[in-house]
């Protein structure tokens, strides 16, 4: 995996720029007999077009109460406004209560239906 030593001392990310660093330095020793381009450009057919991997993270629990605790369609009350029908959450419109500028009344039933 990527060495520590392009990182900077106590730091727990890198750049881009350190990346790049990392693979001219893992390539070297991962394809020993080719040049170092052509050591890179294999390094980078391996990762292209990958994404993270989920190996070793850690799932959902299905156990016990948990999922009658997190089952949004039974949720009432303030809590429910935060889920759309299917379950999905709406984000920050869920949790705050926007302003509507439209010039009726909270609860009205027959906004926009004025001609």
């Amino acid at each position: 995996l990527v060495p520590s030593r392009p990182r900077a001392k106590g730091a727990r990310t890198i750049t881009f720029a350190e990346f790049q660093q990392a693979m001219k330095e893992i390539c070297g020793k991962r394809f020993k007999g080719k040049s170092p381009e052509e050591a890179l450009q294999a390094v980078y057919s391996l990762i292209e077009g990958k994404e993270p991997g989920s190996v070793g993270t850690t799932k959902a629990t299905k156990a016990g109460g948990v999922e009658r605790l997190t089952d949004t369609s039974k949720y009432t009350g303030s809590h429910k406004e935060r889920f759309d029908e299917s379950g999905k959450g709406k984000g920050l419109a869920g949790r705050q209560e926007l302003t509507d500028n439209s010039g009726y009344v909270g609860g009205y039933k027959g906004a926009g239906t004025y001609d």
